[in-house]
């Protein structure tokens, strides 16, 4: 956490605003405002319960703690309780998965393998012939059934890797994905626990 990182923090109570961070201590994160009316505690609170969520490049933060008004006048200071969480960006859950998957863009067509799936979309590499926003047919191999559908290549990695966004994936193919994802989710659970 950086000085000036955009922080939204929500007290127990239910009240929200919006901060900047001011300071970070070994144990304390100090938050005022851009230019706004400075921050307190409303006057019958001396301390709160709060969570502060912010940004990073990888997604969402959140962190637990103890809201008290600073030192200095209206600057609010959180002493974290406990380890940051981070929260997936995504609208669906992606899992670590090498399955098998033909790719069919107008002028393209190729046979490779996910490094990850979910229900609104999939990884793949090698797939380097495949450019951004190409439309493409897919067919993903999920061992007893097979899903296909359509997508779009929105992103792409310096080592060969396409991000591929499912379009309207449906009825039985939704469910068979989403039923695979959840699976996966408890076989990797399961292989983390000694």
């Amino acid at each position: 956490m950086e000085r000036d990182t955009p922080v939204d923090i929500t007290l127990d109570g239910g009240w929200q605003i919006t901060a900047r961070v001011a300071a970070v201590g070994p144990d304390y994160v100090d938050l005022g405002t851009a230019g706004g009316p400075s921050l307190q505690l409303p006057e019958q609170l001396r301390w709160c319960g709060a969570t502060m969520a912010w940004k990073t490049r990888l997604g969402a933060t959140h962190r637990r703690g103890i809201l008290v008004n600073a030192p200095q006048s209206g600057v609010l200071r959180l002493h974290p309780v406990g380890d940051p969480l981070k929260v997936q960006r995504r609208q669906f859950v992606r899992v670590p998965a090498e399955l098998s998957t033909a790719v069919i863009a107008p002028d393209k067509r190729l046979t490779t393998r996910t490094l990850d799936v979910s229900v609104g979309g999939m990884l793949v590499a090698p797939a380097e012939t495949l450019v951004l926003d190409d439309v493409v047919r897919f067919a993903l191999d999920l061992g007893r059934i097979t899903v296909a559908g359509d997508g779009r290549v929105v992103r792409g990695t310096s080592d060969g890797a396409r991000g591929i966004l499912f379009d309207d994936l449906q009825g039985r193919a939704e469910r068979q994905l989403s039923h695979y994802v959840a699976q996966r989710q408890r076989e990797l659970i399961a292989g983390s626990r000694p």
